[in-house]
């Protein structure tokens, strides 16, 4: 019975789906009526609703890469800097993974740790010669680290996970599928949130994974032009990233080193010249920021990364599929114009000129977050509670996170991390998005 009632949730979820996706186009109506007068703000309306629509559009005939038994010799390199707590743990979980013994190494990197991380490496390594183990001596960054994890080695796959992160037991023998294609770069995993339940925060993040792996990079991998390979479980082909590893290692962005965002870097690389796929069914568990602090301080860092390297993009993209090109140049136009129209549609509008109303505006916020909601909802095999989040978490971005992406462009040269913040004893990652 439960099975059954599953399934027609699914469906009717499907099928509210199918009636906002045409409710926009009428609701695209009324944003004409409210921005009458003004060509550039309703052909921004059209544009985020054809942008969105085709992001799901294009989702639908995603498929993973199919198994065909390919298992090449790969490398997990796995930097740490003081996670004494969890490194151990992390490096046995995946020594336990569904993989050939003699196709599988670990290389795992301390960073100058002050704490015990080293000592718990060196454990690991004394149960298995397959773990490999790297002292850099003093703090030099996580590019530096892993830059000498993948130099440490002569695999032809390099895999990442982070020290805090967990595999499905399958995830690495699916992520492999899809190098048996030739050209394909890199393939980038699924991630899940962990912490779901460690605060209202974490709970809306669960959808907005969800959302940006199986419609945005799913939309993407169509094309094989995957714009970020996430940090939580991504692979690359070692001849795809050899060449450019030094200028990778010692990028600088406006002459200030570039800190953070290794993993949108690292994807530039190689989607310059090679295809870079995604694989749904290749799964990492991430542990998400559980605080507002935390959390606002890893979108700053995240939206610096992305202001950097969406110039990088735009630089070669255009020689990869048109479809593809044309919708990373109007997903970055729509992020750099949305703070604007969202001041003149809340405010400038009805309290200036006297004319508008916000709620057109936020009734289309509101059909966005329910799609993405449902869209939740009917792929998962179960039906989860949690969906009702998504909603609250499209609001919460406006909110709080629409108005970093100027800030983000400022402070574009800072080289500040932040903190890394910690759940249940473990710290917390930067994923990507």
């Amino acid at each position: 019975m439960a099975n059954w009632a599953d399934h027609a949730m699914r469906v009717v979820a499907a099928a509210y789906l199918a009636l906002l996706l045409a409710l926009a186009v009428a609701y695209h109506g009324l944003w004409f009526d409210e921005v009458a007068g003004d060509a550039l703000f309703a052909i921004y309306g059209l544009v985020v609703v054809s942008y969105i629509v085709s992001r799901f559009v294009l989702s639908i005939p995603y498929r993973p890469p199919r198994d065909v038994g390919h298992e090449p010799h790969v490398a997990i390199v796995m930097p740490a800097f003081n996670e004494e707590a969890v490194v151990a743990r992390s490096l046995r979980s995946l020594l336990a993974l569904d993989y050939p013994v003699d196709k599988l190494e670990l290389v795992a990197i301390d960073d100058g740790s002050t704490d015990e991380t080293l000592a718990r490496m060196r454990e690991v390594a004394a149960e298995s010669p397959r773990v490999r183990v790297i002292e850099l001596g003093r703090n030099q960054g996580k590019r530096a680290a892993m830059a000498a994890g993948m130099r440490a080695t002569d695999a032809e796959i390099l895999a990442f996970v982070d020290s805090d992160s967990s595999l499905d037991p399958d995830a690495l023998h699916k992520l492999v599928q899809g190098f048996a294609e030739p050209g394909v770069g890199a393939v980038c995993g699924h991630a899940d949130v962990a912490n779901v339940d460690d605060s209202w925060l974490t709970r809306m993040q669960v959808v907005r994974y969800f959302v940006a792996f199986q419609v945005v990079k799913a939309s993407e991998s169509i094309f094989a032009c995957v714009t970020c390979c996430s940090g939580c479980f991504a692979a690359y082909r070692r001849d795809a990233i050899l060449p450019h590893l030094d200028w990778w290692e010692h990028q600088t962005f406006l002459r200030s080193p570039a800190t953070f965002g290794d993993d949108r870097a690292l994807t530039n690389v190689v989607l310059r010249d090679w295809k870079v796929r995604y694989a749904a069914n290749a799964v990492s568990h991430t542990v998400v920021p559980h605080t507002m602090r935390q959390f606002l301080r890893q979108q700053l860092r995240w939206k610096r990364s992305w202001t950097r390297e969406s110039l990088i993009l735009a630089r070669f993209v255009w020689r990869k599929y048109p479809v593809a090109a044309l919708s990373a140049y109007v997903g970055i136009a729509i992020a750099l114009v949305a703070p604007i129209v969202a001041v003149r549609a809340i405010v400038w509008l009805p309290l200036v000129e006297g004319r508008g109303a916000p709620l057109v505006y936020l009734a289309g916020i509101y059909m966005l977050a329910v799609a993405y909601g449902l869209y939740y909802v009917a792929c998962r095999r179960r039906y989860d509670p949690r969906w009702v989040y998504g909603i609250a978490f499209c609001f919460f971005y406006l909110c709080f996170m629409l108005w970093q992406t100027y800030w983000a462009i400022l402070t574009a040269r800072s080289t500040s991390w932040g903190t890394r913040p910690a759940t249940a004893g473990q710290p917390a990652l930067e994923v990507g998005s």
